[in-house]
């Protein structure tokens, strides 16, 4: 929430917001099973403070649903296997849904063999990665994700045209008592989608997270998303870039490069997205609940470490999104105005009953 300052607030119920959701992507079309799964990532991405992978993106995937660019009755199919390994055809449903479908097919597969990998490709922008790797580490598992981003947003280390995205990963590792360790990141500085939030709030934007058209570093929330995403860490994180597209797009044939169809420009095209999901079994490789006390003690260990004058606490990925995430369910989840007033708008305009605010 510091990334970006909210004029005005308001404050709603989780269970408010889920089958608000829910019934907007039935609207669209989606079946009641699938608008679900779109509805609970959603608002677990808002619960967590990712306010850019939340219902802001209602705008964006509604108009792809009405347009043609994702289809509401998609249902993905395996469509290559090899012992451990799968392909999944998303066939472009929701990207959430094709998702969910995969981490449930990499879990099988690891419960066999120990790890797994699945493949997807002719999917849609599937939100956090957070979201799938937390699924195998509630199934006492790893997991691993990495994609290609649905638009070249980022130029190569010495370039200034739009070549790559700021594509990202996940990992998420269990702990026993302590919150699961997900680190959860795209290769740029900010998500592109804190670039868009910002956009809507009418907020500034950190100079070092984005370059203009010319190249130049900008605090113009417009000027940053017409131009170019800067990577982490410099030459570093455009190194990751490269490796995360080849992973999550050029290794099964998913759109790369000039073929990239831009998520937000080109909503009624196919966008083609690929992404690559990973998991280890930990009951393969030693005894989980050892594990698991390892993990904590591994926590306790970094927690416990002296800190730096002003710091109050040492956290662990994920961990700050945890502590968002319990405050929410407890207390609501605290949205711009400008958010909601969007959401609803495209609600009424479908004849959806439901109500985010009275």
């Amino acid at each position: 929430m510091s990334d970006y300052t909210f004029n005005k607030k308001v404050v709603l119920d989780v269970s408010r917001v889920r089958a608000f959701e829910k019934e907007l992507y039935m609207a669209e079309g989606l079946s009641e099973e699938d608008a679900q799964i779109v509805a609970d990532h959603l608002v677990e991405a808002d619960e967590r403070g990712v306010y850019s992978h939340g219902i802001q993106r209602n705008n964006i995937y509604t108009k792809r649903l009405e347009l043609g660019g994702t289809m509401p009755r998609g249902v993905p199919r395996i469509i290559r296997s090899f012992g451990a390994t799968a392909v999944v055809d998303g066939d472009q449903a929701m990207g959430m849904v094709g998702g969910v479908f995969a981490m449930n097919e990499a879990i099988r597969l690891a419960r066999i063999y120990g790890t797994s990998t699945v493949s997807v490709t002719n999917s849609n922008h599937f939100g956090t990665c957070a979201y799938y790797v937390q699924k195998a580490a509630d199934a006492g598992m790893i997991g691993f994700m990495w994609t290609i981003n649905c638009g070249n947003i980022m130029a190569p280390w010495g370039g200034v045209e739009r070549q790559l995205g700021n594509n990202p990963f996940g990992i998420a590792i269990p702990c026993k008592t302590r919150p699961t360790v997900v680190l959860d990141m795209a290769t740029s500085v900010v998500a592109r989608g804190k670039i868009v939030m910002a956009m809507k709030t009418h907020s500034p934007v950190p100079e070092s997270w984005a370059f203009d058209v010319d190249g130049n570093p900008t605090s113009d929330a417009t000027k940053a998303y017409w131009g170019t995403v800067q990577p982490f860490g410099g030459y570093k994180g455009y190194g990751m870039t490269v490796i995360n597209a080849m992973l999550g797009a050029v290794l099964n044939n998913s759109a790369f490069g000039e073929t990239i169809v831009d998520f937000y420009e080109e909503p009624d095209k196919v966008q083609n997205n690929g992404f690559l999901l990973q998991c280890i079994d930990i009951n393969a490789i030693d005894n989980l609940d050892d594990f698991l006390l390892r993990m904590d003690a591994a926590v306790d260990y970094l927690k416990g470490g002296k800190k730096a004058e002003g710091v109050d606490e040492i956290y662990l990925p994920g961990e700050i999104e945890y502590i968002s995430q319990q405050k929410a369910l407890k207390e609501g989840i605290v949205y711009p105005i400008e958010i909601i007033e969007e959401s609803q708008c495209i609600a009424d305009g479908l004849g959806v009953k439901a109500r985010l605010i009275d």
